[in-house]
């Protein structure tokens, strides 16, 4: 790669412009079909790694100031995360793609929706076959567009008419640069990069003529698509594996800053392909005046607690049922539910009458004694599981690492694994806690960075991708262990065909099937379980949270004897497990439970929550997933993140929880009214319309 007109590192200032983006996340991306050269459908794509990496490049911008909108990725349309080509962006003006290939075809339409709900904005269509800003790039107050394979030539004439800007028509010649942003990037008004053989000899001519001083990139750092890139007039983000072009672009007075997409290459795109940019009037794209404080926010009254909690500003003093009181005397509808564990409201009085007659006779005596609290405890639980056997610990994170020793155990003692070999299936996204052995088979880098060495024996596949599943179980696997649906992720629900395929694939495959339904479970989604809304049932529960009935840690792994007999006399063990005061809760909170009075009520109240959440799709809220009084909240990033939404919804006296950059999930305890939920949806509603 070479420099034409050599630019000193510090003889020109560049100067950075926050910018709305969209971006779809590739929660469906594969390679199943070849529209490019890229495309191989017989190379494997790891769908997780390249969520994994989207997200880093979407953190990325956010690190630099930019605001990232996101579109809702659509099953069974695996190239709808290049969302550069969904549109092209000028002013009020959105011009909706019209794709070229069948393969992409539905994706038009989506796109169309989406930007419909963009405030202010109006959405064109063209006649001519156009894929956005694959083969539109604004370069100051001209488009250069591309043609020769994507993108009609009569096309860029419509475009010129919509978006009042001249067009200059480029042709590309080379089918590895099928569109016009894999051969040139834009780095800021006047300066681009190119790749000069992708052009005809004319259009080659006309961007010498245009752009005498830009960057020109070798035939390498192209096939890396390093000109894929988004800048905003000084950051430049862009591939690591286009080094010549990297420094010659620091070297133009940029800052380059490398992101690893090698996932999504595979489908023939990269750091541009991801990103449409949003330009919209100034009025409608400037951050939010408060953000700063809102970010800065941050409360140090617990300057002797280790920092591993980023808690609101809200310091509770007194709660009862759904409602919180701090210690200024203010009051608020607890939306939350410390995640599931005060499913039954807080200080709820039968669980607390049955905490203070036992308190009145005995709490601890370890297992080392029987306690006549703890067969009557395990037999509802039991009972109520539909198996035969509980193994009672404390924290769910202790139920799940206790549910992998009894696989291991079982895969050696029952199906015959060779000793030291057994595997366990976890699903990407996971969250089942965060000790040493669950951290290692997570993909949560926050949770993993520096607690290595990690456990071994365990294969991550994507969450409700059945196919990916199968193909990871072997002979040596003993089970599969997943959440019915994922809490932390941010409440995913599976497809509808996966837990039942699943359940059969476990049979099939002589492999236990154990649901973590520490959060899901215990009346929570409407059912007793969440397995039950696909009727499925695992080999293996693990519950925890709301068996302690907003009191004290109780878990639990529930399972058939012939699961759990494995277990003998010293080889699993716990202080704390199954002490009669926790025996006492947990078996209230399992006599609660056993008429279904509590289920109904979530399955009832539950519908009437997500009915007013999705009138808010639109209007700030881009998705609303969930079941019974269980639900996940997207919001539009550009009225915060997560965090400081959950910061505006305490200012309205309503607590919640963030996950996940702008999701917003909320669990109320089930004693929650109709007209407390219609409370709640107005605080939400107050919250987006005043930012």
């Amino acid at each position: 790669m070479t420099l034409t007109n050599p630019i000193g590192t510090h003889a020109t200032t560049r100067s950075a412009t926050p910018r709305p983006y969209a971006m779809t996340p590739p929660i469906h991306f594969t390679v199943s079909y070849a529209i490019n050269p890229w495309m191989n459908p017989d190379i494997p794509v790891d769908t997780d790694l390249a969520v994994r990496q989207w997200q880093r490049l979407r953190d990325t911008y956010a690190s630099l100031g930019h605001t990232v909108h996101l579109v809702d990725a659509q099953p069974g349309l695996p190239d709808m995360v290049y969302a550069a080509n969904g549109g092209l962006s000028v002013g009020d003006r959105i011009v909706a793609a019209r794709f070229a290939f069948p393969e992409r075809a539905p994706e038009a339409e989506h796109y169309a929706e989406w930007f419909a709900t963009l405030a202010g904005a109006t959405v064109c269509r063209t006649e001519g076959v156009q894929e956005g800003e694959g083969d539109f790039l604004v370069v100051g107050d001209r488009i250069l567009a591309g043609t020769g394979f994507r993108t009609d030539r009569d096309t860029h004439a419509e475009i010129a008419e919509i978006t009042g800007l001249p067009v200059i028509t480029l042709e590309l010649v080379d089918p590895r640069f099928y569109h016009l942003d894999t051969a040139l990037g834009v780095l800021d008004a006047h300066t681009i990069a190119y790749y000069p053989p992708a052009f005809s000899p004319a259009s080659l001519a006309v961007l010498r003529e245009l752009f005498p001083d830009a960057i020109i990139a070798s035939e390498a750092d192209a096939l890396a698509l390093g000109l894929n890139l988004v800048s905003d007039g000084h950051n430049v983000v862009m591939t690591d594996a286009a080094m010549e072009l990297t420094t010659h672009i620091a070297d133009a007075g940029y800052r380059p800053i490398t992101v690893d997409l090698s996932e999504l290459l595979k489908g023939g795109g990269g750091i541009k392909c991801c990103t449409l940019e949003l330009r919209v009037p100034a009025d409608r794209s400037q951050c939010r005046e408060g953000d700063s404080d809102m970010n800065a926010t941050r409360f140090d009254v617990e300057s002797h607690v280790a920092h591993n909690y980023s808690p609101l500003p809200v310091t509770a003093a007194t709660a009862e049922g759904v409602w919180v009181t701090d210690v200024d005397g203010v009051r608020y509808l607890d939306c939350l539910g410390a995640y599931s564990a005060v499913n039954f409201g807080h200080r709820n009085p039968r669980i607390v009458a049955a905490v203070t007659e036992q308190l009145s006779r005995v709490t601890l005596t370890s297992r080392a004694f029987l306690s006549d609290r703890l067969e009557p405890f395990c037999t509802a639980l039991a009972d109520l599981c539909g198996k035969d056997m509980v193994l009672p610990m404390n924290t769910g994170a202790e139920a799940v690492e206790s549910a992998i020793k009894v696989a291991r155990k079982w895969g050696y003692d029952v199906k015959g694994v060779p000793d030291g070999h057994a595997r366990i299936v976890v699903a990407g996204g996971n969250f089942h806690g965060r000790t040493t052995t669950i951290i290692s088979f997570s993909d949560d880098d926050e949770a993993r960075a520096g607690f290595g060495p990690y456990t071994p024996g365990f294969d991550r596949v994507p969450y409700g991708d059945i196919e990916a599943l199968a193909a990871a179980i072997t002979a040596d696997t003993v089970a599969v262990l997943v959440e019915p649906i994922q809490g932390e992720a941010g409440i995913i629900v599976p497809p509808d065909d996966y837990l039942p395929r699943l359940r059969a694939l476990c049979t099939e495959s002589n492999v236990l099937m154990i649901a973590d339904e520490i959060q899901s479970g215990l009346g929570r989604t409407g059912k007793t379980f969440a397995v039950e809304h696909w009727d499925v049932t695992p080999d293996v529960f693990t519950l925890g949270k709301a068996l302690g009935g907003g009191i004290l840690p109780v878990s639990a792994v529930v399972a058939d004897s012939d699961i759990l007999g494995v277990l003998t006399p010293g080889t699993h063990g716990s202080t704390f497990g199954g002490n009669p005061l926790a025996a006492a809760v947990g078996h209230t909170v399992v006599d609660m439970l056993a008429d279904g009075t509590w289920q109904a009520r979530a399955a009832d109240l539950g519908a009437h929550l997500h009915t007013r959440l999705r009138e808010l799709i639109g209007h700030g809220v881009f998705a609303v997933r969930g079941k019974g009084l269980w639900a996940g909240i997207d919001i539009d990033p550009v009225l915060g993140t997560g965090k400081q939404f959950c910061l505006r919804l305490a200012e309205c006296g309503m607590l919640a929880k963030d996950t996940h950059g702008s999701t917003v999930r909320l669990a109320p305890p089930l004693v929650i009214s109709h007209d407390e939920i219609d409370w709640v949806a107005d605080r939400f509603t107050e919250a987006l319309r005043n930012p």
